[in-house]
């Protein structure tokens, strides 16, 4: 405790009222906790932080408005030093991934004790991660099988590529892909098939398919 002063001021970020509320009351009876600010949705953190001396924000990802991750990076891009930790029922690997890329501190089970929220407060105050014991096992299986196939920066979409894949999927051939762009037949067809390599498709039908199933269009 000695890295950072006493008590530390928390912001509860959750759409789920009932939650606050008893996360609150397990919370403000601990030594170590100062004041206990609460909001339902991404956009209320960004105003709250900037009303309030917010040490350590324990939020939520799906919230209305503005989700979780987006009010990661939003708050990481202006207030580096101010600590995050995820709190979600959501623990799959690519979430949980995302979001320590955009900077959050820690990432806990929704259905955790006591004990190891504090422990995770405690942790992220002093510089430190702090990642649920199973989900830090699952996030070492999924770099590992990850290795030989490329990372998730390896396989991310730019702007320009969803541009097109739209329009693939929209029926339109490369010619008239490239007239609306502004591009060549050719620079239309090299992002194509680009994209197949990259997320290790076998053709334009599997590429729309993947568009679909991943909620790209």
């Amino acid at each position: 405790m000695e890295n950072y002063l006493l008590p530390i001021h928390l912001l509860i970020a959750d759409d789920h009222q009932l939650f606050i509320d008893g996360l609150s009351k397990i919370l403000e009876i601990e030594k170590i906790i100062g004041e206990i600010y609460s909001v339902n949705n991404g956009k209320e953190v960004l105003e709250t932080i900037d009303l309030h001396p917010i040490d350590c924000i324990i939020m939520n990802i799906n919230m209305p408005v503005m989700n979780g991750l987006e009010v990661t990076k939003r708050v990481k891009a202006n207030n580096p030093e101010l600590k995050i930790i995820v709190f979600s029922m959501q623990c799959d690997v690519s979430i949980v991934s995302k979001m320590l890329k955009a900077g959050a501190d820690g990432f806990i089970n929704k259905d955790t004790g006591k004990d190891e929220l504090l422990s995770a407060i405690n942790k992220v105050m002093r510089n430190d991660k702090y990642i649920s014991p199973a989900i830090s096992r699952n996030l070492f299986t999924f770099f590992s099988e990850k290795k030989n196939v490329g990372s998730e920066d390896e396989k991310h979409l730019t702007a320009r590529e969803l541009e097109i894949i739209k329009r693939i999927a929209d029926g339109f051939t490369s010619q008239e892909i490239a007239a609306k762009l502004f591009l060549s037949t050719m620079t239309v067809d090299t992002h194509r098939k680009n994209m197949i390599a990259k997320l290790q498709l076998k053709n334009t039908a599997t590429l729309v398919k993947y568009a679909f199933e991943h909620h790209l269009l």
